[in-house]
């Protein structure tokens, strides 16, 4: 396990358009399962980063900060990220609850509230698991 990924409060998600060009997200994240090397992500389903992996699940990784910003010597980590719905999504924001508490938990009511008042994204829940390549 990586403990310069696994102790960052944020990662910047890279995922790729079909030009190649890299788009990269800061997003929260958490070590998930028992595998080496993966982690998760909360998204909504509507996000372009999920639909970016529909296309292409080969991603890369960054420590950043909360606005994206990389140091310079930052070391990229490539994987690759799959979509998840259902039990596991239920699962990731279980964990990403558990990482970032209190938090979460504000971040949760301004979805719902938003969702009630039709500002958010209502779709079924999506989330992302990735794997660093060894």
């Amino acid at each position: 396990m990586n403990t310069q990924i696994t102790d960052a409060k944020y990662v910047s998600l890279v995922t790729f358009r079909r030009s190649g060009d890299r788009v990269p997200t800061a997003v929260w994240f958490t070590k998930f399962g028992d595998a080496a090397n993966t982690y998760c992500v909360i998204t909504e389903t509507n996000a372009g980063k999920v639909k970016r992996i529909r296309k292409n699940p080969k991603i890369e990784i960054q420590v950043c900060d909360i606005k994206r910003k990389v140091n310079s010597n930052a070391t990229t980590y490539p994987g690759v990220a799959r979509l998840v719905t259902g039990s596991e999504a239920i699962a990731v924001r279980k964990a990403i609850a558990k990482r970032y508490g209190i938090t979460y938990k504000i971040f949760s009511i301004y979805n719902t509230i938003g969702s009630v008042l039709k500002r958010r994204n209502s779709q079924p829940e999506t989330n992302i698991i990735f794997t660093l390549n060894d």
